[in-house]
């Protein structure tokens, strides 16, 4: 749902930097009946900020964003007769533990004198509640008259500190009076530090991924996408002292919690920047590894977490810090994810330490997943949780080709890629780390699935992969990107994965920018809608990846570019999805309402979509890196600072030809 006031996505701009968030109009502002504020652990501390300027509202120049956690602007306070600015105010807005905002009054012709600079606001400790809910907006707070501002709520509080020469409090407001002449600027600032339970947060980001990874010549759109990446994912990672947990927070400003497919796709997609993030991600989500049984949080022994909230918001009328297990998907992504931060070079010691974790998570697959013992991982809708609990979750998700909602149990065929490729990296890891002799049978149980996958998904009249099998094992014969998903983890191989492939690549499926969750053909299909028909991201970025790994290298490369070409609409930032909208009827991709941004696993797909590019395939554990790249005519890339193992690669790609800068140590590379 759109927020109260109709504003649109592209009307906020919206800075991160771990448990805070910043998000305001492009003129700074923030209007208390939007979704506007600045927010600490789901809590909104200040819920109205207003500058004028001798009563007015200064007209926007220009603003910009910088990174993940920093914004400028430029506002005019006075024009001459030909209405050429003569004085201007630029402001920069920067989000760390604090949120800091620094003025300067700049005069080139006349002077400012005795001018009234105000900054009006408020607070209402609003909970940030889960997507479709409404913010409560009580009234401002009743600030303390001190040398600084404070205002509390019932756990997080703000104060709130002039910067420069002091202001007068008058109301809730911070007054500045200006004077300035050419030559003689003016400056002062204002400070949000957030408190908890009457202390200060001493820290709200969790440890910066800091990659070396950079594309460093030519390929603007990559180099682009990929900067605006690895700061995303920096801003979104997060610490919470009280509970001991650093994690990513999942996407600004609805999902800034624990998630576990979220996190765990975003681990494997950033892999090409190191492997710290996703080693990160995979022990907090270890930690909180269902031990027992729990029927109102679905918890289960060896199930991994759905979602985890740490700050002022619950989550299905469950308390913040308690985890909700309503998802079938994290648990397979967590075994897929542990094996290949290994093939990348990760720590070994923690990779082996997360070994019974990776047990565990399988063994939940087999003894608690699937339901009614066919082999499949399904889900059952969780009457006070989601209806869904694959990664198209919303409650339309799952329909027939008539448009009917398919009821549950629900097998969704990505899950059983994802099992798939759990079974296949869980015997990898056991051959290497573990005990090799529990390899085989797990190989096998691939082997059986991928047989009666190929039986009960596979619709070969209409070239398709099921999007899931309902609770009579009626396939869902529409057109979908969940298909995608099996080529990518290996369930689909042969002329069958050549025919999902061209399936595909067909034009109701890939749009100008990626691919339409829902075929634009089928009766549920709507461009706008969450998951039927939109556009994500990350689910494009996989499809490239699944097509790449069958040899649909075209396919792959229109994705690549089409996504690449909706980034650069987005200013380098893609949300969490878009509108299916194809560039033949609008020439931009349409924003979708109330989507996060900046989202982890939208900030992650241009990452994958390198390694796709690059055919990067390491395995430090045998002492190779391969590589096969594909490239469109005329575009070159060089990629420095790729982690691999205690080394790091850099190459210049080109077309079908690497050439290889720098190995890392021990490391053959292989070129294709």
């Amino acid at each position: 749902m759109p927020p109260a006031d109709g504003s649109s996505p592209e009307e906020f701009v919206t800075l991160v930097a771990g448990a805070t968030l910043c998000i305001s109009a492009p003129d700074g502002g923030i209007r208390p009946d939007s979704l506007e504020g600045v927010y600490h652990r789901d809590v909104r501390l200040v819920s109205a900020l207003a500058l004028t300027v001798d009563g007015s509202a200064p007209p926007l120049a220009a603003a910009s964003r910088e990174g993940a956690d920093r914004s400028h602007r430029v506002q005019t306070l006075a024009t001459d007769a030909h209405q050429s600015p003569t004085a201007l105010l630029r402001c920069r807005r920067e989000v760390g533990v604090d949120v800091t905002e620094s003025y300067t009054v700049e005069v080139y012709a006349g002077a400012l004198e005795g001018v009234e600079l105000r900054l009006d606001l408020a607070s209402d400790f609003a909970d940030l509640l889960v997507r479709n809910h409404a913010l409560v907006a009580p009234p401002p707070a009743d600030y303390a008259r001190d040398d600084g501002l404070r205002a509390d709520g019932e756990r997080f509080g703000v104060a709130i500190a002039a910067l420069g020469p002091a202001p007068r409090v008058e109301d809730g407001a911070l007054v500045w009076t200006v004077d300035a002449a050419p030559g003689r600027p003016w400056s002062a600032g204002v400070r949000f530090s957030p408190r908890d339970r009457g202390e200060r947060v001493e820290t709200d980001g969790g440890q910066a991924l800091r990659s070396p990874l950079r594309v460093i010549a030519v390929a603007e759109p990559w180099r682009a996408s990929v900067t605006s990446a690895l700061a995303d994912l920096d801003g979104l990672r997060i610490d919470a002292p009280d509970l001991g947990l650093s994690y990513l927070g999942a996407g600004a400003p609805w999902y800034m919690a624990l998630f576990g497919r979220d996190t765990l796709l975003t681990g494997w997609s950033s892999l090409i920047a190191g492997t710290g993030l996703a080693l990160d991600v995979l022990e907090a989500l270890a930690r909180y590894q269902g031990r027992g049984h729990d029927a109102r949080t679905l918890e289960q022994p060896g199930k991994i977490l759905h979602e985890l909230r740490t700050g002022g918001s619950g989550v299905f009328e469950l308390e913040s810090g308690r985890a909700y297990y309503g998802t079938v998907d994290a648990s397979p992504l967590f075994v897929m994810l542990l094996a290949e931060v290994a093939r990348f070079g990760g720590d070994p010691r923690r990779v082996a330490a997360l070994l019974p974790a990776a047990r565990a998570a399988v063994a939940w697959c087999v003894d608690f997943g699937d339901l009614d013992g066919d082999g499949y991982v399904e889900y059952a809708a969780d009457p006070k949780g989601l209806t869904n609990q694959g990664w198209k979750d919303s409650g339309d998700a799952m329909v027939h080709a008539d448009g009917s909602l398919a009821p549950a149990p629900i097998a969704p065929a990505e899950v059983q890629g994802y099992l798939h490729g759990a079974y296949l990296a869980l015997a990898q890891l056991e051959e290497r780390l573990g005990d090799a002799a529990r390899a085989p049978a797990l190989r096998q149980r691939a082997a059986a699935l991928r047989t009666a996958f190929a039986r009960d998904f596979w619709l070969p009249e209409h070239d398709l992969i099921a999007m899931a099998l309902d609770a009579d094992k009626r396939p869902l014969a529409v057109a979908n990107s969940n298909m995608a998903h099996c080529l990518w983890t290996g369930l689909v191989e042969g002329g069958t994965a050549g025919a999902v492939a061209a399936r595909l690549g067909a034009g109701d499926l890939t749009a100008s920018w990626g691919l339409r969750t829902l075929g634009s053909r089928e009766v549920a299909y709507n461009p706008l809608g969450y998951h039927l028909g939109s556009i994500w991201p990350h689910d494009t970025a996989i499809a490239a990846a699944g097509l790449a790994r069958v040899g649909d290298r075209a396919g792959a490369l229109r994705l690549s570019e089409g996504l690449l070409a909706a980034a650069a609409h987005f200013d380098g930032r893609l949300p969490e999805l878009f509108g299916g909208i194809d560039a033949a009827d609008l020439p931009f991709p349409v924003p979708y309402p109330v989507a996060c941004s900046p989202q982890a696993w939208s900030a992650a797909a241009p990452l994958l979509l390198l390694r796709t590019a690059l055919g990067l395939d390491p395995d430090v554990g045998a002492g190779v890196v391969r590589l096969d790249p594909f490239l469109p005519e005329g575009v070159e890339l060089h990629v420095a600072g790729i982690p691999l193992g205690g080394g790091a690669l850099e190459l210049r790609a080109r077309g079908r030809h690497a050439e290889v800068l720098a190995a890392p140590p021990g490391l053959r590379v292989e070129l294709a």
